[in-house]
């Protein structure tokens, strides 16, 4: 029997409908969420279509859009790395294997694996060495490039009550140099990998506690992870545990700091695949906000690619039992980070935005500008003001025990 064509019309919609409801509901989002990546410049994201954005934000950001948070979709701005660290991975990238035990091996500068093949088997395990090894300088001070010249940290409590903290840091990258003299390592320093020197100013309660960390390139070599404490006017080497201690009094620990700066070898990794990603890559920083919230008044968003990876500890006792990061797939720079907790529920969610900054001889790169991190349990979030001014030539002798004696003595760390 033939159908009458308005009855045909019919057809197509309700087997589309019906095809819907029994898909089930992960897949039903996926499929929402590709639909929906269409977003163009001047679109406007609130309440009214928080939809739009689901799986391009986290949770809790992504609730306080339905609750009324409005932005506007900006042009997505093309960033890369500088030509020099570009140039290394050219030269270096083919020579670059792994491990059985996950380690980097035969590498010198650039990034390691600049073909990733989302098929591999270790794409998870190579990301994670492109994440560790992305352009950061051959060092840097956090807050450099900031009007005080140094990180601004505000705590925001659960009733919206504020607290602000200064603090002084100082990294340098003795390995995968590529600017400043000497390169591709600092002789003597191959054992290495970064040193960084940070100093709490402000306010009085945390002032002059500061921490000097050394990476070592062995995988089996622990951090060496020392802490000068006013109280007590004493330098004390803290145990590995201590990169899980909460770093007072915000929400951040140093394991936080860059997103994820554990040691690559000691965790498992899982590539999640690709996905749009929303961020900003030209932040007025420090971003204009309401006192006691996190969120940004004036600054639109933007759409991004990024590589979605999963991480998990090998050892069942570290502080997170899973964290996924949002890498941006031109920087390999984290752009969102979720973390759970040992019962499997959702704990700490953060977004880093991002600004352009001069290097000394004018040409300009991409900073992290401000990082937020929120407690999605307690309440409690902390707005992170640190852009970065790179290569600006420290020697190794800055990150030494006689740098803290002298902070001991009452010296400052500038």
């Amino acid at each position: 029997m033939k159908l009458k064509s308005r009855h045909r019309s019919l057809v197509l919609p309700l087997l589309l409908i019906f095809w819907l409801i029994n898909l089930p509901s992960s897949r039903l989002v996926r499929w929402l969420w590709a639909a929906e990546v269409d977003l163009k410049p001047g679109d406007t994201i609130g309440p009214h279509n928080w939809q739009r954005v689901e799986g391009m934000v986290g949770e809790n950001l992504l609730n306080r859009i339905k609750q009324g948070y409005t932005f506007k979709i900006k042009e997505s701005r093309n960033v890369k790395s500088p030509k020099e660290y570009l140039e290394a991975t050219e030269k270096y990238s083919s020579q670059v294997r792994l491990a059985h035990n996950g380690e980097l091996l035969d590498y010198t500068a650039g990034l390691p694996f600049p073909k990733l093949d989302p098929n591999d088997p270790q794409a998870g395990l190579k990301l994670a060495w492109n994440f560790y090894r992305r352009w950061l300088g051959d060092d840097y001070k956090n807050g450099g490039s900031t009007k005080e010249g140094r990180i601004i940290r505000d705590v925001i409590e659960r009733d919206g009550s504020e607290r602000r903290g200064t603090v002084v840091a100082h990294s340098l990258f003795t390995r995968n140099r590529v600017t400043i003299d000497p390169r591709p390592v600092f002789p003597g320093y191959e054992d290495i990998d970064w040193m960084q020197l940070r100093a709490d100013e402000y306010p009085r309660d945390t002032s002059g506690t500061t921490t000097l960390e050394i990476r070592y390139a062995d995988p089996k070599r622990e951090d060496d992870f020392y802490v000068y404490i006013p109280s007590i006017r004493r330098v004390r080497r803290a145990p590995p545990v201590q990169r899980c201690a909460t770093i007072s009094p915000s929400e951040f620990n140093f394991d936080d700091i860059n997103s994820f700066n554990g040691k690559v070898t000691n965790f498992e990794y899982k590539f999640l695949g690709e996905k749009k990603t929303l961020v900003n890559f030209n932040e007025r920083a420090p971003f204009r906000r309401k006192l006691g919230d996190y969120l940004p008044l004036d600054e639109d968003w933007e759409v991004q690619d990024a590589y979605v990876l999963e991480i998990t500890p090998k050892d069942p006792r570290y502080c997170y039992p899973k964290k996924i990061l949002y890498i941006h797939k031109g920087l390999f720079e984290s752009l969102w980070v979720m973390i759970w907790d040992k019962n499997g529920l959702y704990w700490k969610e953060s977004f880093a935005l991002r600004t352009p900054v001069k290097l000394l001889d004018g040409r300009e790169v991409s900073s992290v500008a401000t990082v937020v991190i929120v407690n999605v349990q307690n309440g409690r979030s902390t707005v992170l003001t640190a852009t970065r001014a790179f290569n600006q030539g420290y020697q190794p002798s800055l990150f030494t025990l006689a740098t803290l004696q002298t902070v001991m003595r009452g010296g400052a760390i500038r």
